[in-house]
């Protein structure tokens, strides 16, 4: 009796195993499946809606949420906006903060102190072509009279008066992108061309008039800083990205308004390098050429930026209801 009962025993438990083994094997299995489903669902949902989420491209499979952002290449001079709290702190270029991911904050710091500004950027399209506006108001009265104070006769002399003033920007932009597709994270722009049109109007809270600031980079922005007009500007840039870690930009600028010689021209190129994942340093140069009332009708200055980015790329947006209405 005792053989039997153990007998039982054994082929029972020998068949709990293997049970128990088979299930576990088919439990992996469709384990991998379903990971491989996953993998095709996601590739062929980014081939479907790759233009309409170029700016925010599909994460490969067993990459971070939080991995770092990869709108760069859109410089602030694009009509594209940074993404919802995210944008950078420069010293010379505009620091950017993104309210909404179709509205951006700026400010050039670096130059508050003599030029207090602020700025704020709406984009209206986004697609192959993106369109933006650009408003926003600055002084250039804290400037003027530190520069009469610290004696800067090429500036501004020192007898003349200094008014209070005020200047408001109005701009229009428009950017193409160049895309390259790359694997399951969709298309990634690489060149960035854009386009922009603005007006600077200045307007002054005090009865006096001080003469044209005789500087280049200075005197066809005159009119607005000191509140005697305004002045015009037609703007052409473009921004590639040579590398994960290397940008370049250049632009061209023309003004026209009310300043001396009617007309003037300007670019500027640099390079920017990120020496770690959120922060870079830009090099180059501005070259100016107008007919001012200056020794030379031509003047290059050094250029140099540092830039710390902060925040993440968004979320991909899933859904009719997750888009904005406006």
């Amino acid at each position: 009796m005792r053989i039997v009962l153990y007998c039982s025993f054994l082929i029972s438990f020998l068949c709990f195993n293997s049970s128990g083994y088979s299930q576990s094997k088919k439990h992996k299995h469709n384990k991998g499946t379903s990971k491989r489903e996953i993998r095709k669902r996601q590739q062929k949902a980014n081939e479907r809606d790759s233009e309409s989420n170029l700016f925010n491209p599909l994460q490969t499979m067993g990459s971070r949420k939080n991995e770092a952002r990869d709108d760069l290449i859109w410089h602030s001079e694009s009509a594209n906006t940074v993404y919802k709290k995210a944008g950078n702190i420069s010293l010379t270029t505009p620091s950017r903060y993104g309210i909404r991911s179709d509205l951006e904050l700026s400010s050039i710091l670096g130059f508050d102190y003599w030029a207090p500004n602020i700025f704020i950027k709406k984009r209206w399209k986004k697609e192959k072509w993106v369109v933006a506006s650009r408003h926003g108001f600055y002084s250039g009265t804290p400037g003027l009279k530190w520069a009469q104070k610290q004696g800067y006769q090429e500036i501004i002399d020192s007898l003349a008066p200094v008014p209070w003033a005020m200047a408001m920007r109005n701009e229009l932009i428009v950017s193409r992108y160049l895309a390259k597709k790359f694997g399951c994270k969709g298309n990634q722009p690489y060149l960035v061309l854009s386009a922009a049109l603005g007006y600077d109007y200045g307007i002054k809270f005090s009865s006096e008039v001080p003469d044209e600031l005789n500087k280049h980079l200075l005197t066809n922005r005159s009119p607005a800083l000191t509140g005697n007009g305004g002045f015009g500007y037609f703007k052409l840039r473009g921004d590639y990205q040579i590398n994960n870690a290397l940008l370049l930009g250049s632009s061209l600028k023309f003004f026209f308004g009310d300043f001396t010689g009617s007309r003037s021209f300007e670019n500027q190129t640099e390079l920017q390098t990120f020496f770690a994942r959120n922060v870079s340093i830009s090099v180059g140069y501005i070259f100016s050429w107008a007919r001012y009332d200056t020794p030379a009708a031509a003047n290059i200055f050094p250029f140099m930026d540092i830039s710390l980015y902060f925040g993440r790329k968004q979320s991909r947006q899933k859904g009719l209801f997750a888009k904005p209405m406006f």
